[in-house]
């Protein structure tokens, strides 16, 4: 019998199984045998063959949980399947210099940012962690600026992608030399913040967007590296990804991978334990040893917790499902969280939101997930001598012995443990308002003269504002904060103003509702009411509605056929406050300390204050640290400190922490 005399069902699964024996690239002979077969099992007339490998081979519980159900279709995943099949292939090739390399590192990102198991598999598979090495040990300083390694989307991506495939393994594989010439090439990215962004938006600013009407349009200082702070313009891909055709998307900040490859190579070798130290605490005492000071168990405990968390292996056959308690019993909501992807869902959502200061954004996703700073964290501070960052300030091009000796850079160990309160969208409550700049610093962004006190399970914010009334004096306000809790128990949506505004805690989101805001505001702009017309209401309104399909289509019609629609629940929060201390044991070997912050909504940045804990003790002064949380579980970015104030240009550092629980 003829294979064409058999029903379009039967060949259909003889196609299924033959990709799935045999991949994709099999069906192609197949396809070459005739023009029936090609019509009938082709890319353009059948969907479901392509999107059945596709569901079978990569991950793609993200694509719903990110960009909704229109995303979970079959002529999404086929096409999806294409992408990858051809970056894969690149891969395979092995050739680093090719023209579409950035194309390739693109798909391979967005793989793992959707990575449930299958996607890290193949794309190891196919060689990926040697590709991305050679690039970056190759070509890094390709198109370099006075010696710096350029700032773009292939060198922020190879970075990005080279810490994505960094294990235990290869790190303990890595030898001497190679360790010590990645080191050497990140070291630019760690040691010069004047030249590598580490936020999306300038952490001057805590309300973002900002207005296109302000006054003064916010600025940068020339420097001989490039404009300071970093105002990113022009940083964005377009990309199709499932059913969205152009999906904008941010370049990850290179800084930030670079600072975990970095680290995580120093952290290979344990730091040295000094035999004339006592060995704990208590023979610190026994010792008459009553100072601060660390112990050989305190230098163990260092070592024995790593700072660069690497990223939590996943079951390369993707079903991450079975180990999960309770799996039957959960929501899908529930379940969506669950998946390994879940990790790099605010990281995803701060790329494709956060690309324009100056753009409202409809889809109003979360970029940080509450209840993640709370806990004891631990973390390295990287410190460069003052003089010798002096200097490079100072010349445009790279000296030809930059390197940390050069550059006196130590490390300093930090411990926090950290409490979160955060502000209910109750009334009366308000949030505290944003601080002012004083000095060049922001205070995390409260308000300078902010006193913290803290009750049973709440945080009380005391602050001095100008009184409206009386020129020249100011009034004491309080605001009151709840410490966070899981459960949500906090949020009553018979309480919550947004719920009640709504109707529902179920919150929906339509990606062109800022498009449709900015419409209206330029028509209201552009024809404005007469002064006799003001207070009146519009008699015509109700003749319009009757007129209907009388009425002509205006410029604020969009096509929604691909429009992305966010739906997610109501938590009621509306601010969050950080606060928190080093704890005893962590403060007798490494200095008490007091710690305050706030997390930026617009992005997820969050920005802390470290204070001593007692007056006039060493390391006087306040540092500031701001930085992302990456992949839910280390925080990464720069400190600064007040050693400098009102100087245009920071000294500033790398730091990374992670979350011990």
């Amino acid at each position: 019998m003829s294979l064409l005399a058999l029903p379009f069902e039967l060949i259909e699964r003889v196609a299924i199984h033959l990709t799935d024996a045999n991949g994709i690239q099999a069906l192609l002979p197949l396809l070459l045998t005739c023009k029936h077969l090609y019509g009938i099992l082709g890319t353009q007339s059948n969907h479901h063959i392509f999107a059945s490998h596709f569901a079978s081979h990569y991950d793609f519980s993200s694509a719903s949980r990110r960009l909704g159900p229109q995303a979970a279709k079959s002529r999404s995943y086929a096409s999806q399947l294409l992408r990858y099949s051809h970056a894969l292939s690149r891969i395979r090739s092995g050739n680093i210099h090719a023209d579409d390399v950035v194309h390739t590192f693109w798909t391979s990102f967005l793989m793992f940012m959707e990575d449930d198991g299958k996607n890290r598999a193949s794309l190891e598979a196919a060689g990926l962690p040697d590709f991305v090495d050679r690039f970056v040990r190759e070509r890094l300083y390709d198109g370099h600026r006075n010696g710096w390694p350029a700032d773009n989307a292939v060198n922020s991506l190879a970075l990005w992608l080279l810490w994505l495939t960094t294990t235990e393994d290869r790190l303990r594989a890595e030898s001497s030399p190679r360790r010590a010439q990645m080191i050497k090439l990140m070291l630019p990215f760690v040691a010069m913040p004047v030249r590598y962004p580490s936020t999306l938006a300038p952490d001057i600013h805590f309300s973002l967007p900002l207005s296109r009407d302000v006054n003064t349009a916010p600025h940068s200082v020339p420097t001989l590296h490039g404009p300071y702070p970093h105002y990113l313009d022009d940083r964005c891909h377009s990309t199709a990804l499932y059913s969205i055709s152009n999906l904008e998307i941010g370049i990850p900040l290179a800084s930030i991978a670079a600072k975990l490859i970095y680290i995580s190579r120093r952290e290979v070798f344990p730091v040295g334990v000094p035999s004339h130290l006592p060995r704990d605490r208590q023979h610190a005492f026994q010792l008459g040893l009553t100072t601060i000071g660390p112990t050989q168990e305190d230098v163990h405990e260092l070592n024995a917790n790593k700072v660069a968390k690497l990223v939590p292996p996943t079951r390369p056959d993707g079903n991450w499902s079975e180990s999960i308690q309770g799996w039957d019993t959960m929501a899908a909501d529930q379940r969506a969280a669950k998946a390994p992807s879940a990790r790099w869902d605010n990281d995803w959502y701060r790329l494709v939101d956060c690309t324009d200061i100056f753009r409202p954004i409809s889809l109003k996703r979360s970029h940080y997930t509450p209840g993640t700073m709370s806990g004891l964290w631990q973390g390295r501070m990287l410190i460069v001598d003052d003089t010798a960052l002096e200097t490079l300030l100072q010349i445009p091009h790279m000296p030809t012995n930059f390197n940390e000796q050069n550059l006196g850079v130590v490390a300093a160990p930090v411990f926090m443990r950290l409490r979160e309160y955060v502000c209910m969208d109750v009334d009366p409550n308000e949030p505290v308002p944003a601080g002012e700049m004083e000095d060049g610093r922001h205070n995390a962004w409260l308000p300078a003269s902010t006193q913290r006190f803290e009750y049973a399970n709440e945080l009380a914010l005391s602050y001095s504002t100008p009184d409206p009334a009386v020129p020249h004096r100011r009034i004491e306000k309080t605001k009151r904060y709840h410490e966070y809790i899981p459960d949500g128990s906090l949020h009553d949506e018979t309480t919550c103003r947004g719920c009640l505004y709504r109707g529902t805690s179920e919150m929906v989101f339509r990606e062109h509702d800022a498009c449709f805001l900015e419409m209206l505001d330029d028509e209201l702009a552009a024809a404005p009411l007469p002064d006799e017309m003001e207070g009146v209401e519009d008699a015509d309104a109700a003749e319009d509605e009757e007129a209907g399909d009388d009425v002509d289509d205006d410029a604020m019609s969009v096509d929604d056929e691909d429009e992305l629609i966010v739906k997610r629940k109501c938590d009621g929060i509306m601010d969050i406050v950080l606060v928190g201390e080093t704890d005893e044991r962590h403060a007798q070997a490494w200095h008490p300390y007091r710690f305050y912050g706030r997390v930026r909504e617009w992005d997820g940045l969050i920005a802390l204050v470290r204070a001593p804990a007692m007056p006039g003790a060493p390391h006087v002064g306040l540092w500031m640290f701001t930085g992302y949380v990456v992949g839910g579980q280390t925080l990464v970015g720069n400190w600064r400190t007040t050693s400098h104030p009102g100087e245009p240009v920071t000294f500033e550092g790398a730091f990374a922490m992670s979350k011990r629980d």
